[in-house]
């Protein structure tokens, strides 16, 4: 009995002890005063938003559209705020946090960010082509190409010229490649040569223009080297997984020059096509009045001549007799009708080229020529099939096709088609 008596004085007396003790510290206890503030532009005074204000062991805020902030309670003590802004940069400011609540005003200056330099790098066709392969790049371009021109090189000379590795076995035809092969080319099942007398030659494949060529021996002999673009080397190690089984020992892949392309450096050369001419490239539109006019001069002079040469062996008995007679032989007759075609057609087509000639370019012959000629049978048959009938609209049909049509045709193909001229480089 006296020892629990004793235990519950000793727990009384401690619990005493404390809360005498504690009172004190329960009776002073501080819960933190608040922080507000604003943060302005040191220049023009004006509220800055979004800053970023930070205090260790307290916490965050951002400025509101107005630059303000508040911090509900901040410990007293020494305290050091910090600003950070993407335009002010970063800014630091001790403050001493009493009993009173407490407002500041903080100015920041704008700083200068420093940017890394951006460098622009200028990349060639062939650099964005090699790059974007993901492997390297054996090409033998235009530029290189055109310093063996003059040196009667044939393609195969060109390739050991200009391709590290390459190996020529010649037959014993003066000129006539036996073989051509790759240094990684090693003997094995997939063997292609001239003739089956060199079982050891391992030919790489060769695509002429994306078509693959069965007989490169031959293509190597008679391709001249002046209408090649270039030339893309793909090595054996590289060749089978782009081509197949078939390009074990490597690939060639030719691409040609094509229309449009300076196929000629002579001055004053003409380039001939069959592509509709740009006019966009001139400095004027087509003449077609004038081109209208010489050309229908040209006709009417080939017109008068044509029709008396073939009138001097061809003639028309008239209705009754419904029959065209000749009173010349069969070469003189089939001469005179071709004279009566040929001479309009032809002068159509000059007087129309004659017309139409620019600085630039000028029309095809050949197709104006044409064009006249297939105008100008139409309207002898016109004529004929008038005389007999003895109608005046066939015979008014004939004359506006023999005299209008035809260097309207010429006109059209003046325009469209053309031979553009060269100016020397």
């Amino acid at each position: 009995m006296k020892s629990t008596w004793r235990t519950l004085t000793r727990l009384v007396t401690v619990a005493a002890l404390v809360t005498i003790l504690g009172a004190p510290s329960i009776g002073t206890a501080q819960t933190g005063t608040s922080l507000t503030g604003q943060v302005v532009d040191q220049a023009t005074g004006g509220a800055v938003a979004d800053v970023e204000v930070w205090i260790d062991g307290v916490g965050t805020q951002f400025t509101d559209s107005t630059g303000h902030f508040a911090f509900a309670s901040v410990p007293l003590g020494n305290w050091v705020l910090t600003i950070r802004h993407i335009a002010y940069g970063a800014h630091w400011q001790e403050v001493e946090v009493g009993a009173e609540p407490l407002r500041l005003t903080i100015s920041v200056a704008q700083t200068e960010i420093s940017l890394a330099p951006i460098v622009v790098e200028g990349v060639s066709r062939a650099e964005r082509e090699r790059r974007g392969a993901g492997r390297q790049l054996n090409r033998i371009s235009r530029e290189e190409i055109r310093g063996y021109e003059d040196t009667a090189m044939s393609l195969v000379e060109l390739l050991t010229a200009r391709v590290p590795g390459v190996r020529i076995t010649r037959s014993g035809v003066v000129g006539q490649p036996t073989c051509l092969e790759f240094r990684g080319a090693r003997s094995g099942n997939f063997i292609r040569g001239l003739s089956s007398s060199d079982p050891g030659c391992n030919s790489p494949e060769v695509y002429l223009d994306g078509v693959l060529v069965h007989n490169p021996a031959t293509l190597y002999a008679t391709l001249p080297i002046e209408t090649i673009e270039n030339i893309e080397v793909v090595q054996p190690s590289e060749a089978g997984a782009r081509f197949g089984t078939g390009s074990l020992w490597g690939a060639l892949i030719i691409e040609t020059r094509r229309p449009g392309r300076n196929l000629d450096d002579r001055p004053y050369s003409w380039r001939r096509g069959p592509q509709r001419y740009d006019w966009n490239l001139e400095t004027a539109s087509h003449a077609t009045g004038s081109v209208f006019l010489g050309s229908a001069v040209g006709n009417a002079a080939g017109l008068a001549a044509g029709v008396a040469i073939a009138s001097r062996c061809i003639g028309f008995r008239g209705p009754d007799d419904d029959a065209i007679f000749s009173d010349c032989g069969g070469t003189a007759t089939i001469a005179a009708a071709a004279a009566a075609v040929a001479l309009p057609a032809l002068g159509s087509a000059l007087g129309a080229r004659i017309g139409g000639e620019t600085d630039r370019s000028r029309g095809t012959f050949g197709a104006a020529v044409i064009g006249a000629a297939v105008a100008l049978i139409p309207g002898y048959t016109f004529g004929i099939a008038g005389q007999r009938d003895e109608t005046d609209f066939l015979e008014g049909l004939s004359v506006v096709t023999l005299t209008l049509a035809v260097p309207l045709v010429a006109t059209v193909a003046d325009k469209l088609f053309r031979s553009e001229r060269e100016e020397p480089q």
